[in-house]
This record gives C-alpha cells, structure tokens and sequence, in this order.
C-alpha cells in the first residue's frame, strides 16, 4: 500500500484503511495539507449552501422564537435587524476557519504532551498538527450527508441542524429550545470516528499500549460531555 499511496489516496484510505495508511503517514508528514483543504471545506460547505436555500425570514422567526421569546418585543425587533442574510453568509465562512484552525491547535497541543509518555518520541507539535486534520477526515462524510439533506430538502424551511446530521439532536428531534440542546448538538457520530482514528493513529506513530492510546483518544470529549452534563442536571 505505500508504494501506492498519494496524498488524495491518504484521504480515502485513513477512513477505510486507517492502520496501513497512518504507518505510511507516520513518514509522509508534508501530505496534510490536503487533508486540511477538505476538512475546512466539509466545514464551511455545509453552512454556506444552508444559508442559500433557507427561508431565511423562516429562519429569523425561528431564532428569534427559540432564543429571544421571554425579551420585550422591542429587544426582539433589534434582534431581527442584526440577523442579516449577508452577514449570516460571511460568518458562515470565516467562524468555521477559525474554530477548525483553534481545533486543531488545541488537539495538537494535546497530543503533543500527551505522548510525551514515550520516551521514543520525536514527533514534534508541527507533527500533531498534521495529525490532526487526518483525523478529522470523518467530517467530510457528514458534510457530504448534509449536503444531501440540503439538496433534497421540499422546501426552505430547514433546521439549522440539517448541517450537522449526524449530532444526538437532529437524530433524536431534539428542538433548540431544550436546554439539552447544546450537548446533544455537539455529540455527532463522527466524533467517535475521529477517536478511533487518534487511537489507531497513535498506535503506528508511537510506542504505546493499547489501553494508553484508547485513554488518549476519548478522555477529552468525555471529559467535557460529561461536566455539561452535570452541569445541566445539577
């Protein structure tokens, strides 16, 4: 396989050959960089089509019903003259590059102390940061199930959640005026894609044992599903 492996063949086999295709990476450091094109793009797709094929006076009415019902109907007013159809269009472009590239860093970092536990260890953060973006592949896939949603939507009237499909909300109906909303929302089945690719990523690059890479790779999101939980019960 590593004679035949390219940056795009990189791309599909981390998702379907995860184990050969990260021993290939472990010396193919340079190669991220498409992967870090589709990630931003399986991104900001998604929300940039949402904004073109909602109603976006439905759209407004919504926010403003879920968000804004118990402030005084002039706070709603002012809230409807910031919700900009332009504005919502360039936000979807910009917030997006800047939460993935904050993402990455924050998971690099992670993975840079983390493995610091292996004395064989010389992968530096310019290494995680590559890393990273493989590991996010999954994402691709759930944008390409929103944009289908999106396509083959009858009509305008689509939940902001139609961009992330495959989140406990949209699965499980969950509406935006649940206080669960939020954590159900950043739940997604990609999620646990991606911690799998960490723990089968971690295990070619370094030496580790099982149970350390597997600890490595889920700590963090259940670590903070589980205090927005409490928090919400409590």
């Amino acid at each position: 396989m590593g004679t035949q492996l390219n940056p795009l063949s990189a791309c599909i086999g981390v998702l379907t050959q995860p184990k050969a295709t990260f021993f290939v990476l472990k010396k193919q450091h340079n190669w991220s960089w498409l992967a870090f094109l589709l990630v931003m793009v399986a991104a900001i797709l998604p929300m940039y089509y949402y904004f073109h094929v909602v109603d976006f006076q439905w759209y407004k009415e919504s926010i403003i019903a879920s968000q804004f019902s118990n402030v005084s109907p002039s706070e709603q007013q002012n809230a409807r003259s910031l919700l900009d159809a332009t504005r919502g269009i360039i936000g979807t472009v910009i917030t997006p590059f800047i939460m993935m590239l904050t993402l990455v860093s924050i998971i690099a970092g992670y993975l840079n102390i983390t493995t610091k536990i292996d004395p064989q260890n010389i992968n530096s953060y310019g290494d995680w940061f590559g890393f990273s973006w493989w590991v996010l592949m999954p994402s691709c896939v759930g944008a390409l199930l929103s944009l289908g949603i999106l396509f083959f939507a009858t009509n305008g009237q689509i939940s902001f959640d139609a961009i992330s499909p495959s989140a406990l909300s949209f699965i499980f109906f969950i509406p935006p005026t649940s206080a669960w909303f939020g954590l159900a929302s950043s739940i997604k089945l990609e999620t646990f894609w991606t911690m799998y690719l960490i723990y089968t990523g971690l295990l070619q690059w370094i030496e580790l044992s099982r149970q350390r890479a597997a600890i490595i790779a889920i700590t963090p999101c259940f670590i903070i599903w589980l205090i927005w939980a409490l928090i919400l019960m409590f």
